[in-house]
C-alpha cells in the first residue's frame, strides 16, 4: 500500500484560524476543513503547502511550524495528513475550490462539521496554543 501524503494549513490571523467549506462537487462535500492538498514528488511538505494555498486560495503563504500528523486508510490507500501553521500570508483570499471561508477562534472551530481526520489536528493545535 503506497501512502499518500497530504498537507493542511492552519492559517492564523489575529487569534483566529481559517476554515474552508468543501464544495458540493468534492468528496466530503459541505464539511469544513483546513485547506491544503497532496504533496507532489520532489516537494517538501512546506513547499507543497505553499503551492496548494496559491492554487486554492490565491495567496502567498509563509509556512511556519509543524503541528501534527494523522493517518487513516481510505479503501486501499493510506492517507497521511500533516498540519502546518501559516502565521502570515500575502494577497486576497479567493476560494477557487471551496464554497465558503470563515475565520473562527480555535475553540469555535470544534463546533464546525470537520472531516474526522482534521479533528486530531485541531486538538494538537489547540494543545500547542496552551
Amino acid at each position: 500500500m503506497t501512502p499518500i501524503d497530504v498537507v493542511a494549513a492552519i492559517i492564523e490571523r489575529n487569534g483566529l484560524i481559517l476554515l474552508a467549506q468543501r464544495d458540493e462537487s468534492r468528496d466530503q462535500a459541505g464539511l469544513w476543513e483546513f485547506p491544503g492538498g497532496k504533496v507532489e514528488a520532489g516537494e517538501s511538505q512546506p513547499q507543497a503547502l505553499a503551492r496548494e494555498l496559491a492554487e486554492e486560495l490565491g495567496i502567498v503563504a509563509g509556512v511556519g511550524d509543524y503541528v501534527a500528523s494523522q493517518s487513516w486508510q481510505s479503501g486501499k490507500r493510506l492517507i497521511r495528513l500533516h498540519a502546518w501553521r501559516v502565521p502570515q500570508f500575502h494577497g486576497e483570499l479567493r476560494p477557487t475550490c471551496h464554497q465558503a471561508l470563515v475565520w473562527v477562534t480555535p475553540e469555535a472551530a470544534a463546533g464546525y462539521a470537520l472531516p474526522p481526520a482534521d479533528l486530531p489536528l485541531l486538538a494538537a493545535y489547540r494543545a500547542q496554543q496552551g
